[in-house]
């Protein structure tokens, strides 16, 4: 049976017991063989799969010849077939079927034996292949790349040159033999070109690499500027070009001159073994140790400064084993110590150490190095780790990405090349990468795996919240009793599943990302109120952004029925309704309970009124009659007739204030009695002939007031207006009539002498006038305010709520509640404004 494939190119592949590629434009029709040397034995049996993936790349999956890559450049076939020797070889060379995903790698389907995936891309990190010729293990003891840009890596076999196109080793050996061990633990290349190298034990070495030979340094008793040690673990070429070498606990200073060392044994009372050797911008140099800390060694002073580590003092080291010293562009130190990284501060003298509960892989680092942007690489013994110093976050690296191992401690074997290119060594092996090109740049959709209520999985349909896949929902609704519940997640990364970051959140709940591991892709909520919720998850790779926006599930946890917004709307308008009808309740007693006070002032100023008429008025009239008779009996140059007429006079003007106050005290019974009109006329009854400002200024719409209350109104702001033009020498007299919704106001002010503060708290000895004022307020269940200022006015404000002022009154509508505003019963407030001005 014979299968057809187009391709982008427009060309056309038959495929099916053999391979054929027919060119339309030159009706050709070529045959491919994918065997060197074609025969019965080794022809092609059949194509079973034919693929292009994104690139253009065509692949083929083979009955027999494996799998296959066709190169359009060079018109031939690339073979991948199954390698015993190979773990990671295809598993077997048939293959059924072929896949292509959104990573770009090719998935085979093998039959019985499942799937295989094939990396299409290259991994991030390349690993430094271990020398074949090597009887020992892939320990890399250090690793340096010269001016001339060869790389050398040490082992414990021998000083390797290593062609990076071809993977060739080179191996130079201290002495000849293959059983001859050099045992590189360190390398640097001086100012002149030449190559050093210290060893374990072997002394410091010269490298001729015209000859390939070593000159040996070693140490001599007999001769005190030799070599102190044989162990060379650093090696540093300072500002000056000169070559210091770290020899296990003391540093040697080598001059090329004379070819002799000049020992300095910095701390003889301690059995020290230096890690490392770096110098500062300003050079000092700077040694960490094996198991005492760090030391700061100024040459210039011979000065030494100790750091350890004091478990019982914060800001100290964190372990005592100082793996490496590294300054960055900024001129920051960085340690990498057995418990972590190490930021110090010099300034402060302290330390600020990150380790595995900061999201450091491992806690021993071996060694650190700075990328173009900033950001620190560090060796570690789980990976590789990627620290950012500003927002202090790691990302870590494993074998899936390239690596050759886990542990790539050791001698903290590291360096940068000039192109940027960064090298790890250590036990499990070395490792090159360029920091931009390791973290990807694919996002992997998420989705939702799985659902279960109470920790039991969910059937799909019927009475079921779940009506098709928790893959595919967009919703769900829960009952309250189903408020126990979990989801599982996965991001569809198949490079490095294992390393693969997840995040969540449930929105109403959580606001902040709880982020996990590739281990931990299950969120469990428990016991959840009920309410609208929506549960969101992002996926991302090792090193790769976050998948936004991620997946997204709505959920609503139904309440009972007492929580529903039917009940609580009813409730809500049952609780309104009361209050309405309590409130209506309370008003109407307020006006009865007034009314009522008011019938019997009317009924008491009545009586009284009726007394003074017929009593003391009429004996008034009737003596002054009587006087009046007895006057005119006089002759007229009678000396008693003056005194008499006068006293005639007084008993007239106290029969008319008599009749004034009668007057007063019965109701009028004119409902139409104008207060504006009637506050204007008191200025002509006063006779008033200075020049002052007078105004009535009314707002609101005007209405009428119950006729004992504005009586009592009326009379509060005579009683206001003649003290005004009487007494306060005012320039500026006014009277503000409101009409409000929620009261009736009388406001008169004048801009006067003000009422001294004692007269204003008790009133003046025998005059009535502000304390008659306060107790017609308090009667009429009004508020009355006087406030006033030495030679800046008084002001004389009287309030009456709306329910008690107007005769008639909106009693259908709602009274916004000015029972809060203003108590039943109204005392009388008095504010002395002595040093604010209001």
């Amino acid at each position: 049976m014979l299968s057809f494939y187009e391709d982008r190119f427009g060309v056309f592949w038959i495929f099916g017991s053999g391979l054929a590629v027919f060119d339309r434009k030159t009706n050709t029709l070529t045959h491919y063989s994918f065997h060197e040397v074609e025969s019965l034995s080794t022809a092609l049996t059949g194509v079973t799969a034919m693929l292009e993936d994104e690139n253009g790349t065509l692949w083929l999956g083979t009955h027999g010849a494996g799998l296959l890559k066709f190169d359009r450049e060079h018109r031939r076939f690339i073979r991948y077939r199954n390698n015993p020797a190979a773990a990671d070889s295809l598993p077997q060379n048939s293959v059924d079927s072929l896949f292509a995903d959104r990573e770009g790698s090719i998935w085979a389907g093998l039959g019985r034996k499942g799937l295989t995936r094939f990396a299409t891309k290259p991994l991030p990190f390349t690993r430094l292949l271990h020398n074949p010729s090597s009887t020992t293990d892939p320990f890399v003891g250090a690793i340096y790349e010269d001016r001339q840009g060869v790389l050398w890596v040490g082992t414990p076999e021998a000083l390797n040159r290593i062609d990076r196109e071809t993977g060739h080793y080179t191996s130079y050996r201290r002495t000849a033999g293959p059983a001859a061990s050099t045992d590189v633990i360190t390398i640097r290349e001086d100012r002149s070109g030449n190559l050093w190298v210290g060893t374990y034990g072997h002394g410091l070495l010269r490298f001729d690499r015209r000859t390939g030979q070593f000159k040996t340094y070693q140490h001599n008793p007999a001769d005190p500027y030799s070599l102190s040690n044989g162990f060379v673990s650093r090696l540093l070429v300072d500002h000056n070009g000169t070559l210091w070498a770290a020899t296990g606990d003391t540093l040697n200073r080598f001059h090329a001159a004379t070819e002799r060392f000049t020992a300095y044994k910095l701390d003889p009372q301690r059995n020290l073994f230096y890690q490392e050797l770096v110098e500062d911008r300003e050079g000092t140099l700077w040694l960490g140790t094996d198991s005492s800390g760090l030391r700061r060694f100024d040459p210039a002073t011979s000065q030494l400064t100790v750091y350890q580590h004091d478990m019982n003092r914060p800001g100290t080291l964190s372990d005592n084993r100082v793996n490496s010293v590294y300054f960055d562009a900024s001129g920051t130190m960085w340690l990498g110590t057995q418990n972590g990284l190490n930021k110090f501060d010099r300034k402060k003298g302290t330390f600020t150490a990150y380790t595995r509960r900061d999201g450091l892989p491992g806690n021993a680092v071996g060694c650190v190095l700075e990328d173009d942007h900033g950001d620190l690489w560090m060796s570690t013994n789980n990976g590789v780790a990627r620290f950012n110093p500003q927002s202090r976050t790691f990302k870590s690296y494993s074998t899936p990405d390239g690596l050759p191992g886990p542990d790539l401690t050791g001698w903290g074997a590291c360096f940068k090349s000039p192109s940027g290119e960064m090298f790890f060594g250590g036990f499990s092996g070395a490792t090159a990468f360029f920091p931009d090109g390791v973290d990807t740049l694919y996002t992997p959709p998420i989705v939702l795996t799985n659902f279960q209520l109470s920790g039991n999985p969910i059937e799909i349909g019927g009475h079921s919240p779940l009506q098709k896949s928790i893959s595919y929902a967009s919703d769900l609704i829960l009952s309250r009793q189903q408020n126990i519940f979990s989801f599982t997640f996965a991001a569809l990364s198949y490079s490095n599943p294992a390393t693969n970051r997840y995040r969540y959140k449930l929105e109403g709940l959580q606001g902040d990302w709880t982020e996990v591991g590739s281990d931990r892709r299950l969120a469990t909520y428990t016991t959840l109120p009920a309410g609208r919720y929506t549960f969101r998850a992002q996926g991302a790779t090792s090193s790769g952004a976050w998948s936004e926006p991620g997946v997204a599930l709505r959920i609503e946890i139904l309440p009972p029925w007492w929580g529903t917004s039917w009940f609580r709307v009813a409730s809500a308008a049952l609780i309104l309704v009361s209050i309405g009808l309590l409130y209506q309740a309370r008003i109407h007693r307020m006006k009865r309970q007034f009314q009522a006070r008011l019938e019997e002032r009317v009924g008491e100023r009545t009586r009284i009124a009726q007394e003074l008429h017929d009593t003391l008025l009429q004996g008034f009239l009737s003596a002054s009659m009587q006087l009046h008779v007895a006057t005119d009996s006089l002759p007229s140059d009678s000396p008693s007739k003056p005194p008499l007429s006068r006293i005639l006079q007084l008993m007239g003007q106290v029969i008319e204030e008599g009749r004034n106050v009668v007057r007063g005290l019965r109701p009028s019974q004119d409902p139409s009695l104008d207060l504006e009109q009637a506050f204007s006329r008191i200025r002509q009854e006063l006779s008033i002939e200075e020049e002052i400002d007078f105004r009535v200024i009314v707002g609101g719409q005007p209405q009428p007031l119950h006729p004992v209350l504005r009586d009592e109104v009326y009379r509060i702001g005579r009683e206001a207006l003649i003290n005004a033009f009487r007494h306060s020498r005012a320039m500026k007299i006014e009277v503000e009539i409101e009409y409000g919704a929620r009261h009736f106001r009388l406001l008169i002010r004048d801009n006067g002498r003000g009422i001294d503060p004692g007269v204003l708290r008790s009133g003046r000895d025998r005059h009535w006038g502000l304390a008659g004022m306060r107790e017609r307020a308090e009667k009429a269940g009004a508020r009355l305010i006087v406030r006033s200022r030495a030679a800046a006015g008084t002001e004389v404000e009287l309030c009456v709520p709306s329910q008690i002022a107007f005769q008639c009154q909106f009693s259908d509508r709602w009274q916004r509640w000015f029972a809060k505003l203003y108590p039943r019963k109204a005392g009388t407030e008095t504010t002395e404004a002595k040093k604010e001005g209001r």
